[in-house]
């Protein structure tokens, strides 16, 4: 499995280049058992409303910022 160095680390905006080399390192191995799972979708960030006010607005990023952490870790699995 020496074409595992060619593999480079996943940081979640390389996800495709990523995917395709981690792919042709398990063909390359005749390694057929790898379980297959799609990446998580990204959650779509906020949106400020011309009715929000600067609490609100900030209230929605505040809200916002456990998913996006949680989304985070789940693609550096």
């Amino acid at each position: 499995m020496s074409c595992l160095k060619d593999v480079p680390t996943l940081r979640g905006d390389n996800y495709t280049e990523w995917r395709k080399k981690v792919d042709l390192a398990f063909v390359c191995a005749e390694v057929d058992w790898v379980v297959d799972e799609p990446q998580p979708v990204r959650p779509t960030e906020p949106v400020r409303e011309a009715t929000d006010d600067d609490a609100a607005w900030k209230k929605k990023k505040k809200d916002h910022a456990p998913v996006e952490m949680l989304y985070s870790i789940e693609n550096e699995k």
